[in-house]
Protein backbone atom coordinates (compact mmCIF):
# COMPACT_ATOMS: atom_id res chain seq x y z
CA UNK A 1 0.00 0.00 0.00
CA UNK A 2 0.95 3.14 -0.56
CA UNK A 3 2.31 6.39 2.19
CA UNK A 4 -0.64 8.17 1.33
CA UNK A 5 -3.26 4.85 1.71
CA UNK A 6 -2.01 4.52 4.98
CA UNK A 7 -1.33 8.06 6.43
CA UNK A 8 -3.61 11.22 6.33
CA UNK A 9 -1.52 14.44 6.09
CA UNK A 10 -2.14 15.50 9.56
CA UNK A 11 -0.12 12.29 10.59
CA UNK A 12 2.74 12.62 8.14
CA UNK A 13 5.55 14.65 9.62
CA UNK A 14 7.63 14.22 6.60
CA UNK A 15 7.90 18.26 5.74
CA UNK A 16 9.06 16.93 2.16
CA UNK A 17 6.31 14.57 1.30
CA UNK A 18 5.40 14.75 -2.02
CA UNK A 19 1.87 12.90 -1.72
CA UNK A 20 0.41 15.13 1.39
CA UNK A 21 2.44 18.65 0.54
CA UNK A 22 -0.51 20.18 -0.95
CA UNK A 23 -2.75 19.50 2.08
CA UNK A 24 0.20 20.66 4.17
CA UNK A 25 0.15 24.43 1.74
CA UNK A 26 -3.44 24.75 1.99
CA UNK A 27 -3.62 24.26 5.90
CA UNK A 28 -0.61 26.57 5.71
CA UNK A 29 1.66 24.45 8.60
CA UNK A 30 3.42 20.94 8.33
CA UNK A 31 2.41 18.77 11.10
CA UNK A 32 4.98 17.81 13.99
CA UNK A 33 4.03 14.73 16.32
CA UNK A 34 4.75 16.64 19.68
CA UNK A 35 2.30 19.76 19.93
CA UNK A 36 3.14 22.88 17.82
CA UNK A 37 2.55 23.51 13.74
CA UNK A 38 5.85 23.78 12.15
CA UNK A 39 6.02 26.53 9.62
CA UNK A 40 5.69 26.12 5.98
CA UNK A 41 8.51 26.58 4.13
CA UNK A 42 9.21 30.22 2.10
CA UNK A 43 8.57 28.20 -1.13
CA UNK A 44 5.86 26.33 -0.09
CA UNK A 45 4.56 30.02 1.84
CA UNK A 46 4.42 31.49 -1.80
CA UNK A 47 2.33 28.40 -3.14
CA UNK A 48 0.23 29.05 -0.79
CA UNK A 49 -0.13 32.44 -1.67
CA UNK A 50 -1.14 31.52 -5.05
CA UNK A 51 -3.01 28.38 -4.58
CA UNK A 52 -5.54 31.07 -2.57
CA UNK A 53 -5.26 33.44 -5.36
CA UNK A 54 -6.69 31.35 -7.50
CA UNK A 55 -9.55 30.02 -5.32
CA UNK A 56 -10.63 33.24 -4.91
CA UNK A 57 -10.72 34.35 -8.86
CA UNK A 58 -12.56 31.20 -9.64
CA UNK A 59 -14.88 31.89 -6.52
CA UNK A 60 -16.79 34.32 -8.59
CA UNK A 61 -16.60 32.26 -11.53
CA UNK A 62 -18.23 29.05 -9.84
CA UNK A 63 -15.26 26.98 -11.07
CA UNK A 64 -13.68 26.21 -7.30
CA UNK A 65 -15.17 22.73 -7.97
CA UNK A 66 -13.81 22.50 -11.27
CA UNK A 67 -10.33 22.94 -9.62
CA UNK A 68 -10.70 21.10 -7.16
CA UNK A 69 -11.04 18.25 -9.37
CA UNK A 70 -8.16 19.09 -11.01
CA UNK A 71 -5.95 19.34 -7.98
CA UNK A 72 -7.54 16.20 -7.31
CA UNK A 73 -6.58 14.75 -10.49
CA UNK A 74 -2.77 15.93 -10.61
CA UNK A 75 -2.46 14.45 -7.19
CA UNK A 76 -3.40 11.04 -8.14
CA UNK A 77 -1.19 11.29 -11.04
CA UNK A 78 1.26 12.27 -8.70
CA UNK A 79 1.11 9.42 -6.15
CA UNK A 80 0.94 7.30 -9.63
CA UNK A 81 4.29 8.58 -10.19
CA UNK A 82 5.42 8.20 -6.94
CA UNK A 83 4.24 4.45 -7.14
CA UNK A 84 5.75 4.42 -10.39
CA UNK A 85 9.01 5.23 -9.21
CA UNK A 86 9.17 3.40 -6.42
CA UNK A 87 8.30 0.01 -8.44
CA UNK A 88 11.44 1.38 -10.40
CA UNK A 89 13.76 1.64 -7.89
CA UNK A 90 12.59 -1.48 -6.52
CA UNK A 91 13.32 -3.20 -9.88
CA UNK A 92 16.24 -1.90 -10.00
CA UNK A 93 17.86 -3.02 -6.55
CA UNK A 94 16.49 -6.57 -7.38
CA UNK A 95 18.51 -6.68 -10.71
CA UNK A 96 21.57 -5.06 -8.52
CA UNK A 97 21.00 -7.94 -6.07
CA UNK A 98 20.66 -11.04 -9.09
CA UNK A 99 23.86 -9.35 -10.98
CA UNK A 100 25.39 -10.04 -7.77
CA UNK A 101 24.21 -13.49 -7.42
CA UNK A 102 25.36 -14.61 -10.84
CA UNK A 103 28.48 -13.12 -10.23
CA UNK A 104 28.78 -15.24 -7.28
CA UNK A 105 27.86 -18.49 -9.08
CA UNK A 106 30.07 -17.63 -11.97
CA UNK A 107 32.93 -17.41 -9.49
CA UNK A 108 31.73 -20.79 -7.97
CA UNK A 109 31.21 -22.23 -11.38
CA UNK A 110 34.92 -21.36 -12.46
CA UNK A 111 36.57 -22.66 -9.12
CA UNK A 112 34.32 -25.84 -9.15
CA UNK A 113 35.73 -25.97 -13.42
CA UNK A 114 39.38 -25.83 -11.80
CA UNK A 115 39.04 -28.12 -9.47
CA UNK A 116 37.81 -30.79 -12.24
CA UNK A 117 40.51 -30.11 -14.34
CA UNK A 118 42.93 -30.72 -11.49
CA UNK A 119 41.25 -34.15 -10.08
CA UNK A 120 41.20 -34.98 -14.24
CA UNK A 121 44.66 -33.90 -14.45
CA UNK A 122 45.63 -36.55 -11.14
CA UNK A 123 43.38 -39.05 -12.95
CA UNK A 124 45.21 -39.10 -15.92
CA UNK A 125 49.13 -39.31 -14.58
CA UNK A 126 48.16 -42.20 -12.63
CA UNK A 127 46.63 -44.15 -15.50
CA UNK A 128 43.01 -44.01 -14.79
Amino acid sequence: MAHGDLTSWEHCFNDNCKEHRWEKVDAGYYPRQVGEKGELSNNDRREQKKRKAVRTRLEGEGSEKTMECLEEKISDLRSQLDRAAQIIVAKDNDLERLDKEKEKLQQAYNRCKQRMRQIGGMLWKEGV
